[in-house]
């Protein structure tokens, strides 16, 4: 089941702008709360509105959400739509056929609501790997790093996060598709990228390599090690998205030894 989010500073008017989406599927334990980045369409329709207190009535209405679905929201959907009838509401709730629901919510996202800044989106994997940094507290310690250019390859390499444990690391998510053959070529193509890396930084006082956290949750053991032996050849570090404590703890211990935590 899914529901539209939906904005109006004047609600007696009836007119309403998508600004979220909520997509419940209890069989699969699935919750998906999201709301649009920037508000262009929002100011366009109902004119320029406060940054400030969008961005508040957003986080309080998911909060607010998030309390209710906790308590077992389907059963009173009804009246928390009836009591929450102001400047952001919930459509009536709706029926989808879902078979991956990740992939559904996103397909749904992108049709009835999407984002103003095309740019801001996150790939599916890397807003994972945020969620898990966060949970973690350890996003604090990581650093943002600038595009890695290898002009003698042509090659410019963007990733999130990086942080220094003797070798200054790279950090990247990486989603293994279903299809075997699209999974090997996005490993493939992350074991290029990382041996590149590796080669045009080697002969520097500081050594870089690329860490890839990747999800394999829709392929075999068996898979997962064979990609990790390709990585291990191409100086790669490979972690498992499910298994990120090994990570999380090199992150904190080197941050300790580079004063990054304060003892």
């Amino acid at each position: 089941m899914y529901a539209l989010i939906q904005f109006s500073p004047v609600p007696e008017r009836m007119e309403f702008l998508n600004i979220g989406l909520l997509m419940l599927v209890p069989d699969q334990r699935f919750v998906g709360i999201r709301f649009a980045r920037g508000q262009s369409r929002l100011d366009r329709v109902f004119g320029r509105q406060p940054k400030v207190y969008i961005e508040a009535i957003k986080d309080s209405f998911e909060n607010r959400l998030r309390q209710e679905i906790a308590k077992g929201l389907e059963s009173g959907y009804d009246e928390f739509v009836r009591r929450r009838a102001n400047d952001i509401r919930l459509s009536p709730l709706l029926p989808v056929l879902v078979g991956d629901a990740e992939a559904e919510f996103e397909n749904l996202f992108d049709e009835l609501v999407g984002d103003d800044d095309k740019l801001a989106r996150e790939p599916r994997i890397r807003r994972k790997l945020r969620e898990a940094f966060e949970e973690n507290r350890v996003e604090m310690l990581l650093d943002k790093p600038e595009e890695v250019e290898l002009p003698e390859y042509g090659m410019k390499v963007s990733v999130p996060y990086g942080y220094q444990n003797g070798c200054y690391n790279f950090i990247d998510g990486m989603r293994i598709p279903r299809n075997v053959n699209d999974g090997l070529r996005e490993a493939g193509k992350r074991a290029m990228e990382g041996g590149l890396i590796w080669k045009h930084f080697q002969n520097e006082p500081m050594c870089k390599r690329l860490v890839v956290v990747g999800d394999f949750s829709e392929q075999s053991n068996g898979f997962y090690h064979a990609v990790s032996d390709q990585f291990e050849g191409a100086n790669v570090r490979l972690y498992r998205l499910d298994d990120l404590r090994p990570l999380f703890n090199d992150i904190i211990e080197n941050a300790e030894l580079h004063g990054r935590i304060a003892h």
